[in-house]
């Protein structure tokens, strides 16, 4: 049986600034959701978002994964199951967005919507929790058409209002063929 993935994406850091919402908790929320649905939870595997994913994740009994920046293991997150040390910095975001089945987006800063713009090339689905501040808020102003980030029309971004929402609508969208654009994926060895 293969377990559906959902990737979180959002701030390392523990709120937003100006933000009336408690971010850990909404992230704590979506982790826990997923696991719930039996999806497999994946990160960054740091702090903030990240770690509060995981964490409820964990405690609803789920499996946790994280793409770490550094390349030293005990940097994840307590609650992290399973860490990847990429040693790749902040070249690591292209492995949430290409790896999961959909993606749900909590506030975040300029990571954050750099793992959005990578998911929407990649054609993954992008479910952002309204309310959570940061990009999660500010991107429905720009978007083409009020669903696009581009008029490409790769994959439309979704909303929810809830953490339970998001996962609901992420796990919903998780089945829709991809379209992939300017990130292909490589299907050959190097010498072809």
């Amino acid at each position: 049986m293969t377990r559906l993935v959902i990737g979180v994406i959002g701030s390392a850091g523990d709120t937003a600034p100006g933000s009336v919402v408690d971010i850990l908790d909404v992230a704590a929320r979506v982790g826990a959701a997923a696991a719930t649905a039996g999806a497999v939870l994946v990160s960054g595997g740091t702090t903030g978002v990240m770690a509060a994913a995981s964490r409820g994740a964990r405690e609803a009994g789920g499996l946790t994964i994280g793409f770490l920046p550094d390349a030293d293991r005990s940097r994840a997150s307590e609650f992290v199951d399973i860490a990847f040390p990429t040693g790749m910095g902040t070249i690591r975001n292209l492995l949430t967005p290409r790896v999961c089945d959909a993606v749900v987006m909590i506030g975040g800063g300029a990571g954050t919507l750099n793992e959005l713009t990578i998911a929407y090339d990649f054609g993954t689905p992008v479910v952002a929790v309204e309310g959570s501040g940061g990009w999660a808020d500010r991107i429905r102003s720009v978007l083409h058409e009020g669903r696009w980030l581009d008029e490409r029309r790769t994959v439309a971004l979704s909303f929810a209002k809830t953490p339970e929402d998001a996962v609901a609508e992420s796990l919903r969208r998780a089945s829709e063929p991809r379209r992939f654009t300017s990130l292909p994926v490589h299907s050959g060895s190097a010498a072809d």
